[in-house]
């Protein structure tokens, strides 16, 4: 065991196999501990402080120093300056200041301080200050909290923020905590936005999306998703695959995407669409919840529910050979079914399970005189029910058929121009 002191000037001291303690003091000194769980301090000047092997703790101290913890499982601090903290190999515990730059290094370490931490290999635990700071997990499986400021995370398995935050999780299973964020993982993940407007995608995997409060925008990607849109005006996009999407309590924009999707838009005046701009046909299911809704199936066979509210609910099929209906069910309140002629011969029209005579309204582009309303029974519950089926009278084209309603009770007021 050795110790070392230095002088007012620029020192090299090198330790010993053995347990050492080795001070700087002033001066730009080169300390290295060498073997054995060493002391090693910087004092003032610019230091590079070089553990070694062996369990050692350095502490920089004032000025911008370089400490390098080699092998073993290291304490490094940085002090005053702007310091370079190098882990190495082995479980770590490094503490930086301001502006510094911060590396774990192989093993599982734990990162601290202020300006860019970077955990690198291993599973590490990374959090930030309240200034805006730079978190970086590396492989394995990392927690990374940005603290209250805003800051860059990106890393690859559980991440917690607050502030304006811009959040890569990377590929892995990933748990992603932050405010007024732009969150994004690869893998089966769960990101959470809590306060704030976040921006969150999901990219590939199985994930769970929930935007919390404020103005969210959320995008599932590929795999079957589950997106909450919580509270406020949100925008939620399910992405491919068989998604699960809830709107909350305001204003939202619901796309399914590709994928049979089940999308409820709780309260709010929602626009839901089942498929959006995409080309394949999903089998969705659409539920407007409380307030007006627009409800879009896409293609398809959808059920569509307007629940509670003055909805709007069409069923957009546009692919040729489809040979099933859409399900419209208005629920209460005075609903719009939107029927349009697809264009495409012998395309079935929708199916409307539950129009209220002088509630609801038939919304389509053609007169009352250019459709033809005729009887047709229906196997609804085991029994054969007179219901009206709507058809352009120039091409034959069904537009829909309305369940439990004889062609009698329609008139041209039950039909308004798109």
């Amino acid at each position: 065991m050795a110790i070392r002191n230095g002088t007012e000037g620029p020192d090299t001291l090198n330790g010993t196999a053995q347990a050492d303690t080795i001070r700087g003091f002033a001066g730009d000194d080169i300390l290295s501990g060498l073997g054995g769980n060493d002391l090693i301090q910087g004092g003032d000047g610019g230091d590079d402080l070089l553990g070694g092997g062996g369990n050692d703790r350095l502490f920089g101290e004032a000025g911008d120093d370089l400490l390098d913890g080699g092998i073993g499982d290291d304490t490094l601090d940085g002090g005053e300056g702007k310091d370079t903290l190098i882990g190495g190999t082995g479980n770590d515990f490094l503490f930086g200041g301001s502006e510094d730059e911060v590396f774990g290094g192989s093993g599982n370490d734990v990162l601290s301080g202020e300006g860019s931490l970077n955990g690198e290999e291993g599973s590490d635990t990374i959090t930030g200050s309240f200034f805006e700071d730079t978190l970086q997990g590396g492989s394995g499986n990392d927690f990374l909290d940005g603290s209250l400021s805003n800051d860059f995370l990106l890393g690859e398995d559980s991440l917690s923020v607050a502030g304006a935050d811009t959040i890569l999780g990377g590929d892995g299973s990933d748990t992603i905590y932050g405010d007024a964020d732009t969150l994004s993982a690869g893998g089966n993940d769960s990101l959470l936005g809590d306060a704030g407007d976040d921006n969150i995608f999901g990219f590939a995997g199985n994930d769970f999306l929930s935007g919390g409060d404020g103005i969210d925008y959320l995008e599932g990607g590929d795999g079957n998703d589950i997106l909450d849109g919580g509270l406020d005006s949100n925008t939620l996009l399910g992405g491919t695959g068989n998604d699960t999407v809830t709107g909350g309590l305001d204003v939202d924009l619901i796309e399914g995407g590709e994928g049979a999707d089940s999308l409820l838009g709780g309260d709010g005046n929602d626009i839901i669409e089942g498929d959006g701009i995409d080309v394949l046909a999903g089998n969705d299911t659409l539920n407007g919840g409380a307030g007006d809704d627009f409800l879009d199936g896409g293609a398809g066979v959808d059920r569509i529910l307007g629940a509670a509210g003055s909805d709007t609910l069409y069923g957009g099929d546009d692919i040729s050979g489809q040979t099933q209906r859409d399900t419209l069910i208005g629920g209460t309140g005075g609903d719009y079914f939107r029927l349009e002629d697809s264009g495409l011969s012998g395309q079935p029209g929708d199916y409307i399970s539950d129009f209220q005579d002088g509630i609801d309204f038939l919304q389509t582009g053609f007169s009352f005189e250019a459709l033809t309303i005729s009887r047709v029974n229906l196997n609804i519950g085991g029994v054969s029910t007179g219901s009206t089926r709507v058809v352009v009278t120039a091409t034959g084209e069904e537009l829909g058929v309305v369940a439990g309603l004889l062609p009698g009770r329609f008139t041209a007021a039950d039909f308004v121009a798109l």
